[in-house]
């Protein structure tokens, strides 16, 4: 996926020749599958129909990265993956199984890095054995706390709380991977309606209100890798505590987001053949789970 950020307050983007102009810059279309804008970006609505006509989705950013829109063409692709998806939600226990128990592998891997050994056999028994989905997510709780206990003590202590919060996060590690973990799951929803999936029908996680379910499914498998992300970006001194807010919850602030545009884009393009082959490895599974019924 070709992605292009463009987050500059009060801009108006035009569309000439098959690109995108903006102050003196031009982005051709064949640069561009996501385009992600700042709320205050101005564009027309013939413009933006031209982009979603060329499968160009846009994906607008808050000003405290609280809410995501997601604009694409409503074009229906792949109706038979619909189909089979929905076939396939009679079989959640193995799907959720797969997405937890490999989720816990990757974060024991990921906290190897940091010279942490946890052993995890104990956890992979419990996902094995469990007959319910509650069961399988509150192992996957437990075993995030304890993730969570090792996972913030190689942060400097005035970044953190040592506990992970949410809606609003609490402080400015958690701000931080609350903000990549929401750009990797609209990319990841964005993904999945290219590929013809209905987002919001999950397997793990269930289906409520405007929850993308399918992409949370998915986003298991990269929390480790975002959590490592995050980690280089503070190792690397991209950020500070001035790149944060403190208005109602601990938010990035617009000039430190527009400090890590560069390592997110890098991120999706190392995730993106990943990626790739997790789309392709649920739809074998919803294939071979359609064979059983």
């Amino acid at each position: 996926m070709k992605i292009a950020i463009i987050d500059k307050k009060d801009i108006t983007l035009k569309i000439e020749n098959n690109s995108i102009k903006f102050e003196g810059q031009t982005i051709p279309f064949k640069l561009i599958d996501i385009l992600i804008l700042n709320h205050r970006t101005s564009i027309l609505t013939k413009d933006i129909l031209k982009l979603t006509k060329e499968n160009i989705s846009i994906l607008l950013i808050s000003y405290n990265n609280d809410n995501f829109s997601i604009i694409n063409s409503a074009n229906t692709k792949n109706a038979e993956t619909k189909l089979l998806q929905y076939q396939s939600l009679s079989k959640k226990l193995q799907f959720a199984k797969y997405f937890v128990s490999n989720k816990i592998i990757q974060h024991k891997e990921q906290l190897h890095t940091f010279g942490i050994t946890v052993d995890i056999s104990f956890q992979l028994e419990q996902v094995k054995n469990a007959t319910q989905i509650d069961g399988i997510m509150g192992i996957e709780g437990a075993f995030a706390r304890l993730y969570f206990q090792h996972y913030f003590q190689e942060f400097p202590k005035n970044m953190h709380k040592g506990v992970r919060s949410k809606q609003p996060p609490r402080d400015p590690i958690n701000a931080l991977l609350s903000y990549w973990y929401s750009l990797y799951h609209n990319i990841i929803t964005i993904k999945l309606l290219s590929h013809g999936y209905e987002p919001s029908m999950g397997y793990l996680h269930a289906p409520f209100r405007t929850h993308n379910a399918l992409a949370s499914d998915i986003l298991e498998l990269f929390r480790a890798a975002i959590n490592q992300a995050v980690f280089s970006l503070i190792q690397n001194k991209l950020l500070e505590m001035d790149d944060f807010t403190n208005k109602g919850g601990v938010y990035l602030k617009y000039e430190g987001r527009k400090k890590i545009h560069k390592e997110f884009i890098a991120f999706v393009d190392v995730m993106q053949a990943k990626l790739n082959s997790e789309i392709a490895t649920l739809k074998k599974m919803m294939a071979e789970q359609d064979e059983e019924v």
